[in-house]
């Protein structure tokens, strides 16, 4: 199966449809307008880990737009939609962070910063405690979307340097681990 076909199906298996489309476009203003103090605490937080530090050292005014950008398109797509174009770029974001050598673990734990503020960007904004849990829910959709394309890419690079490492092809490896 390929990498965009287990997005399609993951999307189809958490139940991510046109409604959450909507409410993601609804939030847009939102997240347009409390974003940043969410990227702001985003790069803070990186930068008080040595490990995190030294990846974004010299590049937190680049990185924040770029950040800025990859939040924008939560709520947008890409190129309008949530197809094989916004797993595309998804997938290169994830390619980017094993280039540059992030442990996947920091990941995990900074989809957590994203998903809380937004909640609390959400809380300040929402009245109706029905329309925030609506909303949140398709906000953790997508995070989770992503943070799946993300762990594809780790898979992805674990599985070329095995094959590197041991001489053995791909399919055979992939063939092991299926098998148990």
């Amino acid at each position: 199966m390929s990498e965009y076909n287990n997005f399609a199906e993951m999307k189809k298996f958490i139940g991510f449809t046109a409604s959450d489309i909507e409410n993601l476009n609804s939030m847009a203003p939102i997240f347009e307008q409390r974003g940043d103090a969410i990227t702001d605490f985003f790069y803070e937080t990186l930068s008080l880990y040595p490990e995190t530090a030294a990846l974004i050292e010299g590049r937190v005014d680049t990185l924040k737009e770029t950040h800025r950008r990859w939040m924008r398109e939560l709520f947008a797509g890409v190129d309008g939609g949530y197809d094989e174009a916004y797993f595309d770029n998804r997938n290169i974001i994830g390619k980017v962070h094993v280039k540059i050598g992030l442990d996947p673990r920091w990941v995990e734990g900074v989809m957590n910063i994203i998903r809380t503020g937004g909640h609390a960007a959400l809380t300040q904004e929402l009245e109706s405690a029905a329309e925030l849990g609506e909303k949140f829910s398709s906000l953790c959709k997508i995070l989770d979307l992503d943070l799946m394309i993300i762990n594809l890419s780790y898979a992805d690079e674990r599985l070329t340097r095995l094959a590197a490492f041991t001489g053995m092809s791909r399919k055979l490896i992939e063939n092991c681990i299926k098998s148990g």
